[in-house]
């Protein structure tokens, strides 16, 4: 019996060092994904907030998961301690206090395209890699009414919004996606004519995105389901 109680104090005592060992000291505030609707002029902070609510000190490491970012923009990178003129493949912040927080920072400066970013970044606490958190930067520059005619021609995508159906001028692109601002295809489509008519009914209202693929490249355009 003594042997027994022993062996059920032994696995207690480990069971609590795993869970007070993967406890999870960054709070991502506003959750993992987050859209951004910069003008197409001028520069535009895109930051989400990371804080540690551990309570020691925190060091966090980040990894570059995927970037899809028109080539027609500028950007700059930052964590707490740096800026870069490019994304970065991986890093650390500083060391945070308990309770401190900090940002992860892209500027755009999109030179009036309008076009769709998606940024995603891996961040953990070094301490604690088996516990990583994955941020997404949904980043859409839309056409301003104020741009002159000249620059707006035919819409790639309209009506924004739409309502049941979404026209898509594929300019030879060979197949269309719909996806939602986290990255999930939710629509493929196989093109047959330059212009094509999406029915879109299925779709819960929302923001989404259209992606075009073909052998002149991809491009993204996000759009808003009524």
């Amino acid at each position: 019996m003594v042997i027994r109680i022993k062996n059920i104090i032994l696995f207690a005592v480990t069971v609590m060092a795993c869970i007070h060992g993967k406890a999870q000291s960054i709070e991502v505030e506003g959750g993992n994904i987050h859209n951004f609707y910069p003008g197409y002029s001028g520069f535009t902070d895109c930051s989400v907030y990371l804080k540690n609510v551990g309570t020691g000190s925190l060091r966090i490491a980040y990894e570059k998961v995927s970037v899809d970012y028109p080539a027609g923009w500028d950007v700059s990178f930052c964590d707490n301690r740096n800026c870069f003129f490019t994304f970065r493949d991986k890093d650390t912040f500083s060391a945070m206090a308990a309770g401190e927080k900090a940002s992860m920072k892209i500027t755009v400066f999109p030179k009036g395209t309008a076009d769709t970013a998606i940024v995603k970044y891996a961040v953990w606490d070094v301490n604690n890699p088996s516990q990583k958190d994955t941020l997404t930067f949904n980043i859409m520059v839309r056409w301003s009414a104020g741009m002159q005619l000249s620059c707006m021609q035919q819409p790639i995508i309209f009506p924004v919004p739409a309502n049941t159906h979404l026209q898509v001028n594929i300019m030879a692109f060979d197949c269309i996606e719909i996806r939602s601002v986290s990255g999930q295809t939710i629509k493929h489509y196989s093109t047959a004519a330059d212009l094509t008519r999406l029915d879109i009914s299925g779709l819960n209202a929302g923001n989404y995105v259209v992606v075009l693929k073909g052998t002149n490249g991809t491009r993204s355009y996000p759009f808003i389901k009524n």
